[in-house]
Order: structure tokens, then C-alpha cells, then sequence
């Protein structure tokens, strides 16, 4: 059964020197630019609306109060992996090991099940997704058709129930797509991320209102980096200026873009869930496996 038109709002919660273009480079770790987390759930607070925040492992310790406060106020926390390494790049035993690692650290730290994992990186394959289900989760948000991005996972479905075209289902295990939408014949993201904050509000907003009128989920993502209000990271010598210019660019926009996005939403019928509520949903309307 097709749920009724939800959006899902959604922070991938890592710093700045986990940025894969960063890899390998000689990034000065004690600054930080998670406060672009407080921005973020401020703005969900703002619209009272309650969201999902896919956590890494090693930041749980740094940041265990601000998590169990978003808890406390109604927001799903889920895992986003221990330190952002592509899941595809490890091998699906080493992978598990680093799934129940990170689960049972958020486990701990909140006292509440995790049921909802999203890769880095988006970069997920059909193995890797059936480790995920192994390992005890509920959900996962990692499928995007965007093969443009080499980074990018290609996740087959095949034996899944496509219940929408964002929504899978096999058994009790769902499988939450990340929003595209098709232009110039190729699938373009429209879900937040980089893309919302560098691409101007005119454009992402003429990708983003057919998508809404012909789909039944919305899924964002951002980073806390998107949305910090610091402006000078001390950014690698190394790397290139396009690679400046691209993690620069548009970040004291991008609070204002995401409150036009919740209007857009709003105005097109959306309500707002996070991805455990609407999973539940999805149960009870259809509680027998698929």
C-alpha cells in the first residue's frame, strides 16, 4: 500500500574532514563544523516538525548530549557507519563487524534500538544491503540513481516488493531511495546535500516541484558542514581550488533554502515523519511479510 505524501528530513552527521574528496589529506581534525547541527534541528524545531539523524560511531561520544536531546525532543537517531568508509570498499565481514560496532555504540549511548542505517557515500551494493538486513536493522536510505557519481553505490532490488517508486519492502526490511528526478534523460538528485547548497534556490526548486507532484516520499539529506556559520576550515594545501570552491560554496544560504524547501513541501500536500514513523506506518497498514 502507497503511504500518503511524506517528506523525510534527514542530516548525515559527520564533520567536514570526512568529506571523501578529503581522504588522504592532511586535515586538521580539532576544528570542527558540527554546529551546523544545532542549525538544522533549530529549523526542524522552528516548523515543530521531527526528523532522522544518521550518526557516525566515532562522534557518538563528542556529541551524546546533543543526541539524546534530539531523542528527548522526538527525532530518530540512526547509524551512518563508525568513520565513513564506503561500504563497498570493505569487504561484507569487515562491514558487519563496523554495523553491530556502531549500532551498539548508539545503542548504549541512547538506550533505545537503532533501526535505520544509511551508507556513506550512498556507495551500497546488493551484498552489502543483505549484511545490513543480517545485522538487525529495519531499514536502510542508500539507494540513489544517480550513476554520474563514481562514489555512488548501484543497488539491485530485484527481490524486493516495490511498494512506490522510492519505497521497497522485503519482509519486515525497507529500503528508503533518496530523491532523483529525471532531466535531460539522466536521473539528477534533488534531495539537499552539496546539490541544495550549491546550486541556486531557482534552480533546485524547478527540479524539485514536478518531483513532488509525482511522487509519494521526499527525502532530504544535508550535512552539519551545509549548514555551519563557520567559514574559514583549514582546508588541506593539497587539494585543488575546484575542490575549494565546491566546499565553500553556498553555505550561508543553505538555512534559508531548506526553510523554502519546507514551504514547498507544506504547500504540496507533504507531512512530515521520520523514517522509523513511517516505517511503522507502512507495518501496521500492511503488518504480513511481503
Amino acid at each position: 500500500m502507497k503511504p500518503n505524501k511524506t517528506a523525510v528530513l534527514t542530516m548525515d552527521i559527520e564533520d567536514w574532514y570526512h568529506t571523501e574528496y578529503l581522504k588522504g589529506t592532511s586535515c586538521d581534525r580539532s576544528y570542527t563544523m558540527l554546529d551546523g547541527l544545532d542549525v538544522f534541528a533549530g529549523i526542524l524545531e522552528e516548523h515543530n516538525i521531527r526528523g532522522t539523524f544518521f550518526v557516525l560511531g566515532e562522534l557518538v561520544a563528542s556529541i551524546k548530549d546533543q543526541l539524546r536531546d534530539l531523542q528527548s525532543r522526538g527525532h530518530e537517531i540512526a547509524s551512518h557507519g563508525w568513520q565513513h568508509d564506503r561500504p563497498i570498499a570493505v569487504g561484507t565481514n569487515a562491514f558487519a563487524e563496523e554495523l553491530g560496532r556502531c549500532k551498539k555504540t548508539l545503542e548504549d549511548a541512547l538506550g533505545s534500538p537503532i533501526l535505520g542505517y544509511r551508507a556513506a557515500c550512498f556507495a551500497l551494493d546488493r551484498d552489502h544491503l543483505q549484511t545490513i538486513m543480517d545485522v538487525g536493522f529495519g531499514y536502510d536510505s542508500s539507494r540513489i540513481r544517480f550513476a554520474e557519481n563514481p562514489l555512488y553505490g548501484s543497488l539491485n532490488l530485484d527481490d524486493f516488493t516495490q511498494l512506490s517508486r522510492n519505497i521497497a519492502r522485503k519482509d519486515d526490511f525497507f529500503e528508503f531511495e533518496i530523491s532523483t528526478w529525471p532531466m535531460m534523460g539522466r536521473d539528477i538528485p534533488v534531495a539537499g546535500g552539496g546539490y541544495l547548497r550549491i546550486f541556486p534556490w531557482l534552480l533546485m526548486k524547478s527540479l524539485i516541484r514536478p518531483y513532488l507532484r509525482s511522487n509519494d516520499l521526499y527525502v532530504l539529506y544535508v550535512h552539519p558542514m551545509d549548514l555551519s556559520r563557520k567559514t574559514n576550515a583549514p582546508l588541506p594545501q593539497e587539494i585543488s581550488r575546484l575542490q575549494r570552491l565546491r566546499f565553500n560554496t553556498g553555505r550561508q544560504t543553505t538555512a534559508g533554502k531548506i526553510r523554502k524547501l519546507i514551504a514547498l513541501l507544506e504547500e504540496s500536500g507533504y507531512r512530515f515523519r521520520s523514517f522509523a514513523s513511517l516505517r511503522k506506518e507502512l507495518m501496521a497498514e500492511s503488518p504480513d511479510a511481503v
